[in-house]
Protein backbone atom coordinates (compact mmCIF):
# COMPACT_ATOMS: atom_id res chain seq x y z
CA UNK A 1 0.00 0.00 0.00
CA UNK A 2 2.84 2.35 0.90
CA UNK A 3 4.68 1.48 -2.34
CA UNK A 4 1.60 2.23 -4.43
CA UNK A 5 0.90 5.53 -2.70
CA UNK A 6 4.54 6.61 -2.99
CA UNK A 7 4.37 6.26 -6.77
CA UNK A 8 1.52 8.76 -7.09
CA UNK A 9 3.63 11.90 -6.31
CA UNK A 10 6.41 10.60 -8.57
CA UNK A 11 3.99 10.08 -11.47
CA UNK A 12 2.51 13.51 -10.80
CA UNK A 13 6.00 15.01 -10.99
CA UNK A 14 6.69 13.26 -14.30
CA UNK A 15 3.35 14.45 -15.70
CA UNK A 16 3.98 18.02 -14.52
CA UNK A 17 7.51 18.03 -15.93
CA UNK A 18 6.26 16.62 -19.25
CA UNK A 19 3.52 19.25 -19.56
CA UNK A 20 6.00 21.95 -18.61
CA UNK A 21 8.52 20.87 -21.24
CA UNK A 22 5.80 20.63 -23.90
CA UNK A 23 4.64 24.18 -23.20
CA UNK A 24 8.27 25.30 -22.86
CA UNK A 25 9.00 24.25 -26.42
CA UNK A 26 5.63 25.42 -27.77
CA UNK A 27 6.06 29.11 -26.92
CA UNK A 28 3.35 31.41 -28.23
CA UNK A 29 0.53 29.35 -29.69
CA UNK A 30 -0.09 30.73 -33.18
CA UNK A 31 -2.35 33.80 -32.99
CA UNK A 32 -3.39 33.38 -29.37
CA UNK A 33 -1.63 35.83 -27.04
CA UNK A 34 -1.00 33.12 -24.47
CA UNK A 35 2.57 32.94 -23.10
CA UNK A 36 2.73 29.14 -23.14
CA UNK A 37 6.53 29.21 -23.18
CA UNK A 38 6.58 31.18 -19.92
CA UNK A 39 3.92 28.92 -18.42
CA UNK A 40 5.98 25.89 -19.44
CA UNK A 41 9.04 27.33 -17.72
CA UNK A 42 7.08 27.85 -14.51
CA UNK A 43 5.64 24.33 -14.61
CA UNK A 44 9.01 22.76 -15.35
CA UNK A 45 10.74 24.62 -12.53
CA UNK A 46 7.85 23.73 -10.21
CA UNK A 47 8.35 20.08 -11.13
CA UNK A 48 12.06 20.35 -10.34
CA UNK A 49 11.33 21.93 -6.96
CA UNK A 50 8.76 19.21 -6.27
CA UNK A 51 11.46 16.62 -6.95
CA UNK A 52 13.80 18.52 -4.62
CA UNK A 53 11.21 18.34 -1.85
CA UNK A 54 10.69 14.62 -2.47
CA UNK A 55 14.44 14.00 -2.36
CA UNK A 56 14.64 15.63 1.05
CA UNK A 57 11.74 13.63 2.46
CA UNK A 58 12.00 10.30 0.68
CA UNK A 59 14.12 7.75 2.58
CA UNK A 60 17.00 6.04 0.83
CA UNK A 61 16.34 2.50 -0.41
CA UNK A 62 18.20 -0.40 -1.99
CA UNK A 63 17.09 0.48 -5.52
CA UNK A 64 18.61 3.94 -5.19
CA UNK A 65 21.80 2.57 -3.65
CA UNK A 66 22.35 0.27 -6.63
CA UNK A 67 22.74 3.31 -8.89
CA UNK A 68 26.04 5.14 -8.32
CA UNK A 69 25.91 8.88 -7.61
CA UNK A 70 27.92 9.46 -10.78
CA UNK A 71 25.26 7.69 -12.84
CA UNK A 72 22.47 9.76 -11.27
CA UNK A 73 24.35 12.95 -12.12
CA UNK A 74 25.13 11.76 -15.64
CA UNK A 75 21.50 10.93 -16.52
CA UNK A 76 20.33 14.23 -15.04
CA UNK A 77 22.97 16.01 -17.12
CA UNK A 78 21.82 14.20 -20.25
CA UNK A 79 18.25 15.37 -19.65
CA UNK A 80 18.97 19.01 -18.82
CA UNK A 81 21.70 19.63 -21.41
CA UNK A 82 19.54 17.86 -24.00
CA UNK A 83 16.68 20.25 -23.27
CA UNK A 84 19.04 23.24 -23.54
CA UNK A 85 20.31 21.98 -26.91
CA UNK A 86 16.80 21.47 -28.27
CA UNK A 87 15.81 24.92 -27.03
CA UNK A 88 18.84 26.49 -28.73
CA UNK A 89 18.11 24.75 -32.03
CA UNK A 90 14.41 25.57 -32.03
CA UNK A 91 15.13 29.26 -31.44
CA UNK A 92 18.29 29.58 -33.54
CA UNK A 93 16.56 31.90 -36.02
CA UNK A 94 16.12 34.68 -33.45
CA UNK A 95 19.91 35.12 -33.42
CA UNK A 96 20.11 35.77 -37.17
CA UNK A 97 19.27 39.43 -36.71
CA UNK A 98 22.33 41.66 -37.22
CA UNK A 99 21.94 43.39 -33.87
CA UNK A 100 23.61 42.82 -30.50
CA UNK A 101 21.81 40.32 -28.30
CA UNK A 102 21.11 42.99 -25.68
CA UNK A 103 19.04 44.82 -28.32
CA UNK A 104 17.20 41.68 -29.42
CA UNK A 105 14.23 40.98 -27.08
CA UNK A 106 13.53 37.55 -28.59
CA UNK A 107 17.13 36.45 -28.07
CA UNK A 108 16.93 37.73 -24.50
CA UNK A 109 13.85 35.60 -23.85
CA UNK A 110 15.64 32.50 -25.15
CA UNK A 111 18.58 33.30 -22.88
CA UNK A 112 16.25 33.56 -19.89
CA UNK A 113 14.79 30.14 -20.66
CA UNK A 114 18.22 28.56 -20.93
CA UNK A 115 19.36 30.30 -17.76
CA UNK A 116 16.30 28.99 -15.91
CA UNK A 117 17.13 25.44 -16.98
CA UNK A 118 20.71 25.72 -15.77
CA UNK A 119 19.57 27.09 -12.41
CA UNK A 120 17.10 24.23 -11.99
CA UNK A 121 19.84 21.74 -12.91
CA UNK A 122 22.31 23.21 -10.41
CA UNK A 123 19.70 23.18 -7.64
CA UNK A 124 18.84 19.53 -8.28
CA UNK A 125 22.52 18.49 -8.37
CA UNK A 126 23.17 20.39 -5.12
CA UNK A 127 20.27 18.64 -3.39
CA UNK A 128 21.50 15.25 -4.56
CA UNK A 129 24.97 15.97 -3.17
CA UNK A 130 23.40 16.92 0.15
CA UNK A 131 21.48 13.64 0.11
CA UNK A 132 24.71 11.72 -0.52
CA UNK A 133 26.64 13.51 2.24
CA UNK A 134 28.96 11.09 3.99
CA UNK A 135 29.07 8.65 1.06
CA UNK A 136 31.98 8.02 -1.29
CA UNK A 137 31.00 9.89 -4.45
CA UNK A 138 33.93 8.82 -6.62
CA UNK A 139 36.34 5.89 -6.71
CA UNK A 140 38.74 4.51 -9.33
CA UNK A 141 35.87 3.29 -11.51
CA UNK A 142 34.25 6.72 -11.46
CA UNK A 143 37.52 8.38 -12.40
CA UNK A 144 37.98 5.93 -15.27
CA UNK A 145 34.46 6.54 -16.56
CA UNK A 146 34.96 10.29 -16.22
CA UNK A 147 38.19 10.06 -18.24
CA UNK A 148 36.63 8.02 -21.04
CA UNK A 149 33.51 10.18 -21.18
CA UNK A 150 35.67 13.32 -21.20
CA UNK A 151 37.59 12.03 -24.22
CA UNK A 152 34.36 11.34 -26.11
CA UNK A 153 33.07 14.76 -25.13
CA UNK A 154 36.21 16.47 -26.40
CA UNK A 155 36.03 14.65 -29.73
CA UNK A 156 32.36 15.61 -30.05
CA UNK A 157 33.31 19.26 -29.45
CA UNK A 158 36.16 19.06 -31.95
CA UNK A 159 33.87 17.57 -34.59
CA UNK A 160 31.42 20.46 -34.12
CA UNK A 161 34.20 23.04 -34.38
CA UNK A 162 35.47 21.42 -37.59
CA UNK A 163 31.93 21.38 -39.00
CA UNK A 164 31.43 25.09 -38.27
CA UNK A 165 34.86 25.89 -39.74
CA UNK A 166 33.97 24.03 -42.94
CA UNK A 167 30.61 25.80 -43.24
CA UNK A 168 32.17 29.23 -42.73
CA UNK A 169 35.22 28.48 -44.87
CA UNK A 170 33.42 27.07 -47.91
CA UNK A 171 30.24 29.15 -47.98
CA UNK A 172 29.86 31.83 -50.63
CA UNK A 173 29.76 35.50 -49.71
CA UNK A 174 25.98 35.82 -49.98
CA UNK A 175 25.44 32.99 -47.53
CA UNK A 176 28.08 34.32 -45.16
CA UNK A 177 26.17 37.59 -44.97
CA UNK A 178 23.23 35.66 -43.51
CA UNK A 179 25.35 34.64 -40.52
CA UNK A 180 25.21 37.43 -37.95
CA UNK A 181 27.80 37.62 -35.17
CA UNK A 182 25.20 36.61 -32.54
CA UNK A 183 24.33 33.58 -34.69
CA UNK A 184 27.99 32.57 -34.95
CA UNK A 185 28.33 33.04 -31.19
CA UNK A 186 25.32 30.76 -30.74
CA UNK A 187 26.94 28.12 -32.95
CA UNK A 188 30.09 28.26 -30.83
CA UNK A 189 28.03 27.84 -27.67
CA UNK A 190 26.33 24.85 -29.32
CA UNK A 191 29.72 23.16 -29.71
CA UNK A 192 30.28 23.44 -25.96
CA UNK A 193 26.79 22.12 -25.18
CA UNK A 194 27.16 19.25 -27.66
CA UNK A 195 30.45 18.17 -26.12
CA UNK A 196 29.00 18.38 -22.60
CA UNK A 197 25.90 16.40 -23.60
CA UNK A 198 28.00 13.72 -25.28
CA UNK A 199 30.23 13.55 -22.19
CA UNK A 200 27.22 13.02 -19.92
CA UNK A 201 25.62 10.49 -22.26
CA UNK A 202 28.75 8.33 -22.56
CA UNK A 203 29.24 8.42 -18.78
CA UNK A 204 25.61 7.41 -18.17
CA UNK A 205 25.85 4.52 -20.65
CA UNK A 206 29.13 3.28 -19.14
CA UNK A 207 27.61 3.29 -15.65
CA UNK A 208 24.52 1.52 -16.96
CA UNK A 209 26.64 -1.13 -18.70
CA UNK A 210 28.64 -1.83 -15.55
CA UNK A 211 25.47 -2.05 -13.47
CA UNK A 212 23.91 -4.49 -15.92
CA UNK A 213 27.08 -6.61 -15.97
CA UNK A 214 27.15 -6.77 -12.16
CA UNK A 215 23.46 -7.69 -11.85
Amino acid sequence: MHSKSSKVPFLAWLLLAGIGLTLFFTGEYRDLPIPLGWMGTVLFVAAVWFSVDRLYKFPANDAEARVAPGEWQAWIGVAFVGVVIVTSLLHADVFRAHVPIRHNPEAGQVGEKIGTLFVAWLVLVHVLKQRWAGKVLADERDLQIDRIAGEWGRWATVSCVIGIALVLGFSDIERLREFSYPFIAQMLMFTVLWGLWFDQLVAALLYWRDRRAAA
